[in-house]
């Protein structure tokens, strides 16, 4: 498959988003599908919340002339899972689903999946020098791994930008590796899904009068659109991996790496809602865009900040593997920068702004210089996003 086809597709994904963005939010108003303001969210009035709706659309659209154009079976099932996590995560913003509900029916949909698609995290492509994973191994694995990453995906959702954004980094990252290894039905597949966020991103973040959260809906949306890369990058048949593999690139870092905040920032939050003796599925403001959020950021300063420490993390797994980091030792460089990004910010800074340490006042005075929603260019680009 060649570029031009990929970006029409993309370009395409981005159109049709575009478009139906105002029809979707007029439903959301018209049958009062909000987020409701309280005590643990960020949001003071009521706000529109289908905007996976209109991300999906943009999606499924593309994706279904790219199955039939090029017969492309797989992504037929890959429309159907992302179809259901829609349907799951719009129901849980209107009536509200239990924790074990959702898991349970989460479960079964990435069950689903590899059933399907026969495309499972069953080869770790040199890394411990492992070879393929038995069925007995590899499918457990994929599905605690798959219902981890979408629950990961799915808490990141908690300020302006954030989800998306990192929709945008990760899917964005994800096309550029599989098209380089020749992938190109995956490369579109991400291609399309980041295009199709990029509007709701530039509503999401610039717009006033036509902001719109992306919900559960979206964001499980998003997690699932992560672990159909993931489960292509990562399987036996993945000509991606043993490519990667030849080269000396690990394929499993750069999925970590990719993955890196939104995982071993919820993986934080669950080990110490447990250790207090909480449920790990409980609500509360202890991720990390509620430090910085705490700490005086904007949500687009605090949203920025994330992505592009996340973004740092796979930069710092390619100087490892340019300098000749072996796939084991990327491995290692990917899990201490994800440790220190989310264990260790997190409890620092916490204790800094404890001990009313110097740190935490320098942290406030940069978060000040995130607040530029309100002036200058800001609000030229807010009234031209609020018209179209």
């Amino acid at each position: 498959m060649n570029i031009e086809y990929i970006l029409l597709f993309a370009l395409a994904a981005f159109c049709i988003t575009w478009f139906v963005y105002p029809l979707t939010i007029r439903l959301a108003k018209r049958y009062n599908i909000v987020d409701e303001p309280d005590a643990r969210k960020l949001q003071k009035e009521p706000i529109p919340v289908l905007g996976g709706a209109a991300v999906a659309v943009g999606i499924f659209v593309p994706l279904t002339f790219a199955a039939v154009y090029f017969h492309q079976p797989k992504l037929w099932y890959e429309i159907a899972v992302m179809l259901c996590m829609l349907i799951i995560g719009i129901t849980d913003d209107i009536r509200g689903l239990s924790a074990w509900f959702r898991f349970v029916i989460e479960m079964f949909i990435v069950w689903f999946l590899l059933w399907r698609t026969h495309i499972l995290i069953d080869n770790f492509h040199g890394l411990w020098e492992m070879k393929q994973l038995t069925v007995y191994s590899s499918l457990p694995l994929s599905l605690i791994a798959g219902v981890g990453v979408i629950n990961a995906i799915n808490l990141i959702d908690g300020v302006d930008g954030y989800s998306s954004g990192y929709g945008i980094m990760a899917n964005t990252l994800f096309a550029i590796a599989f098209y380089t290894f020749s992938e190109s039905t995956y490369a579109l597949f991400s291609a399309v899904a980041a295009a199709a966020l990029l509007p709701f991103f530039l509503h999401n973040v610039f717009g006033k009068t036509s902001k719109m959260y992306i919900g559960d809906g979206g964001s499980l949306l998003i997690g699932i659109v992560m672990v159909c890369n993931i489960f292509a990058l990562l399987s036996n048949t993945s000509l991606i991996g043993k490519q990667m593999h030849e080269v000396g690139l690990g394929a499993v870092a750069f999925s970590l790496a990719v993955l890196c905040i939104p995982v071993f920032d919820t993986l934080r939050v669950m080990f110490a809602r447990i250790l207090s003796g909480g449920s790990p599925f409980m609500p509360d403001k202890t991720h990390l865009h509620h430090l910085f959020i705490d700490m005086g950021f904007s949500h687009v300063g605090t949203s920025l900040t994330i992505i592009l420490l996340n973004a740092s993390v796979v930069l710092l797994w390619a100087i490892g593997y340019k300098l000749g980091a072996s796939i084991d030792m990327q491995f290692y460089i990917v899990v201490l920068a994800g440790i220190v990004d989310t264990f260790g910010l997190y409890y620092g800074m916490r204790w800094c702004e404890k001990n009313n340490h110097p740190l935490w006042h320098r942290m406030q005075r940069i978060g000040k210089w995130t607040h530029f929603e309100h002036k200058g260019a800001w609000l030229t680009i807010q009234k031209w996003i609020d018209k179209v």
